[in-house]
């Protein structure tokens, strides 16, 4: 034992290759134990927040499947109450009734309202609210304000002119300030309600019945289904609004965090972000209410905290293992000091391949050959990702190329309506021109075997679309193609990237309600190829956002709103390089003009 003591003495005094190794081991291992140490402690964290991921899904779709069943219930009172014909005999703006029919009215909703009491603990309170301004609820008016207008209000608006979905009209979160000061359980206090319009007998709305939903009731049943890990579910609408929550003071507000977006953009799915300056987990998952999403919130040192008897037990071991780590790493040195030149000199020898030039930086000639063959597994591995790079581009690329223009079902349903009142109106060629102008859009959009089309053919497609979409408009847009060269027809183009263009011209340029409207299309010969231009007379864009458009179509990496644009300019360029692609210029309230850059194939 004293002559090991004695070898090891003489080796680590002074600079010598021998302490360097035997440190460098110990400090390598340490590192490695180190990092053994903390890759299970995330690995384990890891493991509790998926377990906490998955959990919160299944907390969250049951309370998902109870709101559903509870608005559905709900649902039926306003169901009765809207096809009352007490209700509608009270609603109408042309008959006046006598004091008898009003009484004996009521009383039939007094009746009704009854029963909707009694049975429904999920409604707080029920409004009928005529256009001709009569106003009625569960209590016959006892705890409402007389003066109030309701007819105003957005949400009175929203019930009588929107389309019930999935029975019912979703009027999203407001404040009960029509109710009486002294009801101070109701009065001013946030609600999230639903609505069905009232008609008359041409269906045209004349009123509304609206059901005040308990908030309290509905946080209530989404804190039974939370656990006990500090976690917090909650609703929020499109706004990213909180509509439900079991704090009464957070209802109301708005999120704001980095991630947000992702809420609405997915279906439902988990990131971590700081809320509060606090990390935390974020699950969020659809309800059966369009734009109203459930969400879950869990800090992250309560995760992390879990795992503190595993730290504990973890630290031990590290430790044993760097107490035989450091006997080990003493015998390994004495035993490595005499084999460890023969082992550099194999190092060497294949080393000779290198392209690098290794320099005395390292102090010793075995280290510098290390770190040659270090140098040399870079390169590879640059090589490997400059592959890996390429064939990303080359996948992107075949995304590109599949990518088929499909025709909007809104877009689809409105040709079939025309067509109807074509054939209803006896139009045989107006109605036999939208069949073919709809058949040859189909057949044109869904032939996938053709990337590359004349341009000639676009341009027809565009023709198509756009009688069609005229035919909406009551041909109240004025369309003319300016190609004095018919020439220019005949070279080949992508297929499908004219049509998103026009779709954001009426879309963007003129609206729902085009008046004077006039586009312009015209294709001739420049210096560069083709220019295609699209000219409107539309609303126009500001400098700023003309400014954010050119950016975000140049940057490769960013989703923007005009996703078409941003679709059809990155085809042309992947295709026939950055020369290439779209030009964009517009003026406030005078025009938009998009400039198509192609060459001549």
């Amino acid at each position: 034992m004293s002559r090991i003591m004695d070898v090891l003495r003489r080796y680590l005094k002074g600079k010598s290759i021998i302490r360097t190794m035997m440190f460098s081991f110990l400090t390598v291992n340490i590192l490695l134990l180190l990092l053994l140490g903390l890759l299970s402690i995330r690995d384990s964290t890891a493991s509790l927040t998926e377990e906490l991921t998955q959990s919160s899904y299944k907390i969250m779709e049951q309370a998902a499947r109870g709101l559903s069943f509870n608005l559905e219930e709900a649902t039926r009172p306003l169901v009765i109450l809207a096809g009352h014909y007490s209700v509608r005999a009270l609603m109408n703006p042309g008959r006046q009734l006598d004091v008898e029919g009003r009484i004996q009215h009521e009383r039939n909703l007094a009746d009704v309202a009854f029963g909707v009491t009694s049975l429904q603990s999920f409604i707080s309170d029920i409004l009928i609210l005529g256009e001709n301004g009569y106003v009625n609820n569960l209590d016959g008016r006892i705890t409402l304000r007389w003066n109030y207008p309701f007819t105003e209000q957005d949400w009175f608006r929203q019930a009588v002119s929107g389309t019930p979905n999935r029975g019912f009209i979703p009027l999203g979160l407001h404040n009960q300030d029509y109710y009486m000061e002294k009801y101070i359980s109701k009065y001013d206090q946030p609600t999230l309600s639903i609505a069905l319009p009232v008609n008359d007998h041409t269906r045209k709305p004349i009123g509304a019945v609206i059901a005040n939903l308990d908030l309290n009731k509905v946080s209530g049943m989404f804190e039974l289904t939370a656990n006990q890990n500090n976690q917090s579910v909650f609703m929020i609408d499109s706004r990213q609004t909180i509509i439900v929550h079991k704090d009464a003071e957070a209802i109301g507000t708005r999120l704001a965090f980095k991630g947000i977006e992702r809420i609405h953009a997915e279906e439902s799915g988990s990131f971590i972000t700081d809320i509060d300056g606090r990390e935390t987990l974020v699950t969020f998952h659809p309800t059966t209410v369009k734009g109203w999403k459930m969400v879950s919130t869990i800090p992250m040192s309560v995760i992390r905290g879990q795992a503190d008897s595993l730290k504990s037990n973890l630290f031990g071991f590290i430790y044993l293992c760097l107490l035989l780590n450091l006997l080990i790493s003493i015998v390994i040195t004495v035993r490595i000091s005499r084999p460890f030149g023969r082992l550099l000199s194999a190092l060497d020898k294949i080393g000779e391949e290198s392209v690098y030039v290794i320099s005395n930086h390292y102090k010793y000639r075995e280290l510098n050959v290390i770190g040659g063959k270090f140098k040399e597994l870079v390169l590879r591995i640059q090589t490997l990702v400059r592959q890996n790079y390429q064939s990303e581009l080359a996948r992107k690329d075949a995304e590109l190329k599949t990518l088929q223009s499909q025709i909007n079902p809104h877009f689809l349903f409105n040709t079939l309506q025309l067509l109807q009142t074509e054939i209803v109106c006896g139009s045989t060629e107006e109605s036999n021109h939208l069949v073919l102008s709809l058949s040859s859009l189909l057949r044109y959009s869904m032939k996938q075997s053709e990337e590359m089309v004349e341009l000639g053919r676009e341009i027809q497609n565009v023709k198509d679309y756009l009688y069609i979409l005229n035919k909406k408009y009551d041909n109240r847009i004025d369309i003319e193609y300016r190609i004095p060269d018919q020439e220019i027809l005949k070279h080949r183009t992508i297929k499908l990237i004219l049509q998103p263009i026009i779709e954001n011209v009426v879309l963007h340029g003129f609206g729902e309600n085009p008046v004077s409207a006039r586009v312009r299309i015209g294709a001739v010969s420049v210096k560069k190829g083709i220019l295609v231009a699209i000219r409107d007379n539309g609303k126009g864009m500001t400098r700023q956002q003309l400014r954010m458009l050119r950016a975000q179509l140049d940057d490769p990496d960013h989703r923007p709103e005009h996703i078409g644009l941003y679709n059809v300019n990155q085809r042309i360029r992947l295709k026939f390089g950055p020369d290439y692609g779209l030009r964009i210029r517009s003026k406030p309230g005078a025009f938009t003009a998009v400039y198509v850059v192609l060459p001549k194939v």
